[in-house]
């Protein structure tokens, strides 16, 4: 571990975060005496046995059901992304790609679901020794080992036949195993030979097919390959599963950066890294074999810990790359996820207020009083490419590089701002991946606090290069050479305790020898969710087209305004206001539009301003106005 990260002292448990490892148990005999003693988990019992027992009697999972992408359940006509219930409509298979991809994503929905309630069914039929469940979900494992190789091998994403891509079929083996473990007794030996064979290993076997290595999907592939031997006592497949050259040590070596943040370069897929490990650990730890995955243990807890050094004071995490939502310090959801075998307060205090099967099976220890968290303050993270930059209240993400490609937007450069709680500028993340606004907005650089080149943002990913961290001076500057072709852009940010300080210098460079390089729209952009209103050093003017570039489109309802080298404009944050100074080239344009940010459809303000040429600089600065 590296001393960026207070990772490592969170881990100890007396930091009053994380408790100490411990093996989960299930208590079968106690939670039986409970549902005879408490009137509470006896009406929670029949409450799961209701949820089965409806889902048992309209089931509509078949054969003849290919199964897609939830992602692809999208309304063919609108292309809105469409909200599944139990209750939703088989819909009509149809010829198009569109109606055909919405049908497949209606059936990944009903294919899961079915899955979760198999294993409900299970844990039923274990407290209670009620054969009606015991015998329906064994049947749904008879049934997905007799059609699991008849539908057809997809590999959209490394190989699948349950769904469109080995990912979700990583996610579903965690809980169809523990449905055959808990159904081991039941079901006798060829019984289980016949899930294991005609189900279990030919998942495996496909989920050795990774189509992106060293990257969250291909340690979702190895984790679930590594559950399936260890069901199934395959000392082979699970020397595969953890040792491979790609496998999952090294995907966890690789992908777990010394800031002990994941590679990929966002707080969701840590904590999407942390879910799969949770299955796998628990799992491990329930078949008695926890000692064999003591380093993914280690992996694991550093990944859970890594955020809290990037938490704004409102303990909200900022959003680079492709996130989908703006997330807490720490996900309750996600450190419950390991409350039984890597136990934190957070974990441990959701566990004490959810009723759940693992609360009721292993239940936690009594949560004590919150721990006090550690201060935030400047520092640089350079595996994983972003920074912090802090002094006083006032707090800037600075996120100038990407370790990789996968899941990077085109943001090279970008920041967010707080004044305390105050959010003065955040990221949007994104939305769903088949979605436009995806595809065509919320990853492209009009979408971020970025420099645009005729509108546009980087090119392709790149780590970028830190040309100055002055930590006393809660100052970073960060320069990326080929931000587009031919065009070198720098950017420095500086906070103070009375706000903070921005630079940026774009340069277009020759592609050609001997041909001067080209004049360019070279301009910047910055969300707020703030009020904007033009002040000082702006003038009306007959109004130019924004760049014709992807994502500018989205822009709406825009004003324009031309100014000299200096310029202000307003912010109202709430009860607070504040001055965004500029300064740059002579001749600026400068727009304020009204842009989609999340949850949609919402709106928020944009300003943007640029000027012509081949070299441009811009200096901003925000600070609190005075009255």
């Amino acid at each position: 571990m590296t001393t960026a990260s207070s990772a490592k002292a969170l881990a100890a448990p007396s930091a009053g975060v994380f408790y100490g490892q411990r093996e989960a148990r299930e208590d079968w005999t106690g939670l039986a005496a409970r549902v005879k003693s408490s009137t509470d988990v006896a009406n929670w019992l029949k409450a799961q046995k209701a949820d089965v027992d409806a889902w048992m009697a309209k089931n509509p999972e078949r054969a003849d059901m290919v199964g897609g992408w939830v992602q692809n359940y999208l309304d063919p006509k609108t292309g809105a992304l469409v909200t599944w219930t139990v209750d939703s409509p088989e819909p009509a298979r149809a010829a198009s790609t569109a109606e055909q991809k919405y049908y497949e994503g209606w059936v990944a929905y009903v294919r899961g679901y079915n899955i979760a309630r198999t294993q409900m069914a299970a844990r039923i039929y274990r407290l209670t020794g009620d054969t009606k469940y015991g015998e329906w979900a064994a049947k749904q494992l008879d049934f997905y080992a007799k059609n699991y190789k008849t539908w057809p091998l997809r590999t959209f994403n490394g190989r699948g036949q349950m769904y469109r891509h080995g990912l979700d079929e990583a996610y579903d083996s965690f809980t169809l195993v523990d449905a055959a473990r808990l159904l081991e007794s039941y079901a006798g030996s060829a019984r289980n030979q016949a899930w294991r064979d005609g189900l279990f290993l030919p998942m495996a076997t496909n989920l050795k097919t990774v189509t992106t290595p060293m990257s969250n999907i291909a340690l979702w592939h190895y984790a679930a390959i590594s559950g399936i031997a260890l069901r199934f006592k395959d000392t082979t497949l699970l020397d595969y599963g953890q040792n491979h050259t790609q496998g999952l040590l090294a995907t966890l070596r690789y992908g777990v950066t010394a800031d002990n943040l994941w590679i990929e370069g966002t707080f969701a897929y840590n904590d999407y890294v942390v879910d799969a490990m949770s299955k796998l650990l628990t799992q491990a730890s329930l078949e008695g074999r926890s000692s064999t995955f003591q380093a993914e243990r280690d992996f694991t807890l550093r990944l859970m810990l890594a955020a809290f050094d990037y938490r704004f004071a409102d303990n909200m995490l900022p959003t680079p790359s492709d996130s989908s939502a703006k997330l807490p310090v720490a996900t309750p959801a996600v450190h419950w996820k390991l409350f039984r075998v890597l136990p934190t307060y957070y974990g441990v205090d959701l566990a004490n207020r959810w009723r759940t099967w693992e609360s009721l099976l292993d239940p936690p220890s009594a949560t004590p009083s919150a721990p006090t968290l550690p201060t935030v303050y400047t520092r640089n993270f350079p595996s994983i490419r972003m920074a912090v930059l802090k002094s006083g209240n006032w707090q800037a993400f600075f996120h100038y590089g990407q370790a990789t490609g996968n899941h990077a937007q085109e943001e090279a450069l970008a920041y967010e701002l707080y004044d305390g709680t105050t959010q003065i500028s955040t990221d949007s993340g994104t939305v769903s991946y088949t979605s436009p606004y995806h595809t065509d907005y919320f990853s492209r650089g009009p979408a971020n606090n970025v420099a645009l080149i005729d509108g546009l943002g980087q090119s392709s990913w790149g780590k970028g290069d830190v040309t100055d961290f002055t930590a006393s001076a809660n100052r970073l500057v960060a320069q990326h050479t080929n931000y587009r072709p031919g065009v070198t852009v720098s950017r420095g940010l500086r906070v103070t305790s009375a706000g903070m300080a921005e630079q940026t210098s774009i340069n277009v460079n020759s592609t050609q020898a001997g041909i001067p390089p080209a004049s360019k729209r070279l301009g910047i952009a910055f969300h707020s969710a703030c009020q904007i209103s033009p002040q000082a050093g702006l003038s009306t003017a007959p109004a130019v087209a924004l760049p014709s570039a992807i994502g500018l489109s989205y822009w709406k309802e825009t004003k324009m305004w031309t100014a000299g080298t200096n310029w202000t404009v307003s912010l109202v944050c709430g009860s607070k206001s504040y001055t965004l100074s500029v300064s740059g080239p002579a001749n600026q344009r400068v727009y304020l539009s009204r842009a989609p940010t999340t949850p949609l459809p919402t709106l928020r303000n944009v300003l943007y301003y640029e000027a012509v040429g081949t070299a441009a600089s811009y200096s901003s600065e925000i600070k609190p106005l005075v009255n």
